[in-house]
């Protein structure tokens, strides 16, 4: 039953002939869903109208399933819902018998081979059958077993797809819908840049406080948590005042510690929708900025992250104290916040 039913339930239970309204509702909907059962109305009209003749060489039906049918739609009452075929169900369905040291030995097997499915486990369950003297079973039994039983033993993410694993649930994340506009600073953005020279990877992490346009970036080996907690705790030194917000995309490097950080410091955090670059506009295009005015002209440099960071901090002194802002007015950072602004890269 859908909610509004639901709804309507708690709502209308007290009045006088409600139960009887719902359930002649619930029944005319449950037999104009059901083909049959339609069908079945119309030959019995049909027998009502023209006589038994006429309905049975017009329907290829028996004189006694028309009769049955009559009898049935009369012992409820009228109720539509008796014309419904009932299941076909068996009262003792049939169940899968085992031999117990078969279903043994195939859990055995399971364990020790678990990236063995039911084709290759069948030629060793043979040669097990052979030796107790046991009944071979066919192959789609082993499968029906493997499934049945859950014989699954490997890690999860590895080798065979186990139908009845437990997925992962992922903890709600607070979606930011457009781009931010912060009266004051505070508000910072992150995300991570991708390098590839001379077939190496790096990744430079970013922060920028989108209001005060103070940045920091660092390159690492990796794309890992620690090192954007890294970055992120030199970012607070340099900016030296309460970040209460941090805006991310969705890349693995801000989950885990860095996302554990920022809870036990109250810092919110918040993410943006997967491919809505737009809102995280103030740091990519930050990112523009220093692959175009720095990066790109050190790239033979950048498989050495130390000398390659020590690169960063300069072009970084540049950036928050000769560089000026459209954003700021035509001024640099250390204009507005009024002091030096110095990278805290330990290199």
């Amino acid at each position: 039953m859908s909610y509004e039913w639901s709804k309507a339930r708690r709502i209308l239970s007290g009045i006088k002939g409600y139960d009887y309204w719902m359930k002649t509702v619930i029944n005319v909907n449950q037999f104009d869903k059901n083909e049959v059962a339609k069908y079945r109305l119309r030959i019995i009209e049909h027998y009502r109208n023209f006589g038994l003749s006429s309905a049975l060489s017009a329907f290829p039906v028996k004189r006694s399933t028309l009769f049955l049918w009559q009898k049935k739609l009369r012992k409820s009452g009228g109720k539509l819902t008796a014309l419904i075929p009932e299941s076909t169900r068996p009262k003792r369905p049939r169940e899968m018998r085992i031999n117990p040291l078969i279903l043994d030995e195939i859990t055995r097997l399971r364990k020790k081979h678990y990236r063995l499915g039911k084709n290759k486990l069948k030629p060793l369950l043979d040669d097990y059958c052979r030796k107790y003297q046991l009944n071979p079973v066919s192959i789609s039994l082993v499968g029906k077993i493997i499934k049945r039983r859950n014989l699954f033993f490997q890690r999860p993410g590895l080798g065979y797809h186990n139908p009845n694993r437990k997925k992962h649930e992922f903890g709600k994340r607070l979606r930011v819908k457009k781009a931010p506009q912060p009266n004051q600073g505070g508000y910072a953005q992150a995300d991570t840049i991708e390098t590839i020279s001379w077939g190496l990877k790096r990744y430079t992490i970013t922060f920028i406080d989108v209001k005060l346009k103070i940045s920091h970036a660092k390159t690492f080996t990796g794309k890992l948590s620690q090192y954007a907690l890294e970055t992120f705790k030199e970012f607070q030194l340099l900016l030296s005042l309460p970040i209460h917000t941090v805006q991310t995309d969705n890349g693995s490097e801000f989950l885990g510690t860095f996302d554990q950080y920022l809870k036990k410091q109250k810092i919110k955090h918040l993410w943006t929708y997967p491919n809505c670059p737009k809102i995280n506009g103030c740091i990519e295009r930050y990112n523009r900025s220093i692959q175009e005015e720095w990066m790109n002209s050190y790239l033979d440099e950048i498989c050495d992250t130390n000398q390659f960071n020590q690169r960063l901090k300069e072009y970084l002194y540049f950036y928050h104290n000769k560089r000026v802002h459209e954003g700021l007015g035509l001024k640099t950072p250390a204009q507005v916040v009024g002091k030096e602004l110095k990278s805290p890269i330990c290199v």
